[in-house]
């Protein structure tokens, strides 16, 4: 393969670190992502895989580390150059948030108002041909009430991709879902990454759709990434807290009982 053809990051996360307050969230966290790949983000509640998200998502500052988006620093952009570069980057969030006072093909051309000057007539043709692309033409005119979830999320995905973005970041897209709403959500966002050639990080918890549609998966625990890794490569693990959270074991917490006293008392 020549290097022009070598896929190149799209994401890179070095020695990334997170405090809120005293508390420290992420720990040392590094990683890739290639271009075209769909990297999934797997951990349990409280890993840190959120906050991670929001920092790739440019919301969120570090206590140090960098992160480079699209070949970019984020920490080195200025105002006007980061807000140019967020317009290549779409975000399908966890609840969907579409505005309920608008119609599904409002919200979907929402992006293109705030961020072009595209006449109307173009834009609605572009909402129509997105709407296409998730399976939900002709539903443009219905409000995000009238929609069961699962068509919520693909309304939500096709604003989330409505400006052609390069970067697609999905947070818990297949939540709430039914399995066999979920299933095909999963072959949506395969689609999504085959059509459009985009490069797709998705935040999830569900383990089915985590193995069908990862390239790779980066698993965190506590803040610190255990593994990345093939689906292969991560259900074989012998790490035995990936494997806990393969299999929903609990694993207790041990307790100093100094430190639990100390921390009743406030003196932690």
């Amino acid at each position: 393969m020549t290097e022009a053809q070598t896929p190149q990051p799209v994401i890179e996360v070095n020695n990334l670190v997170t405090h809120y307050g005293d508390r420290q969230i992420l720990k040392d966290v590094s990683l890739t992502i290639q271009q075209g790949e769909i990297m999934v983000i797997m951990g349990g509640s409280g890993s840190g895989k959120s906050t991670l998200l929001r920092h790739l998502m440019a919301l969120e500052n570090a206590t140090s580390g960098s992160i480079k988006l699209l070949g970019h620093e984020l920490s080195e952009l200025s105002q006007m150059d980061l807000y140019t570069l967020c317009r290549k980057i779409g975000v399908s969030f966890q609840s969907g948030a579409l505005f309920s006072s608008m119609t599904v093909g409002e919200n979907i051309i929402l992006p293109l108002r705030e961020h072009t000057n595209l006449d109307r007539t173009t834009m609605n043709i572009m909402a129509r041909l997105k709407l296409e692309v998730v399976d939900l033409a002709g539903f443009e005119n219905l409000m995000p009430s009238e929609l069961s979830g699962g068509m919520v999320k693909r309304a939500a995905l096709a604003r989330a991709i409505i400006m052609d973005p390069a970067l697609l970041f999905c947070d818990e897209p297949s939540a709430g879902l039914d399995p066999v709403v979920s299933s095909a959500l999963d072959e949506l966002i395969l689609r999504l990454r085959s059509a459009m050639r985009m490069t797709i990080v998705v935040v999830t918890h569900e383990l089915d759709s985590a193995f069908k549609i990862a390239d790779r998966i980066t698993v965190l625990d506590g803040g610190e990434i255990l593994t990345i890794g093939t689906v292969d490569e991560v259900r074989n693990s012998s790490n035995e807290r990936i494997q806990n959270l393969l299999n929903r074991r609990f694993e207790a917490e041990e307790v100093d009982p100094d430190e639990y006293l100390a921390r009743l008392m406030g003196q932690t």
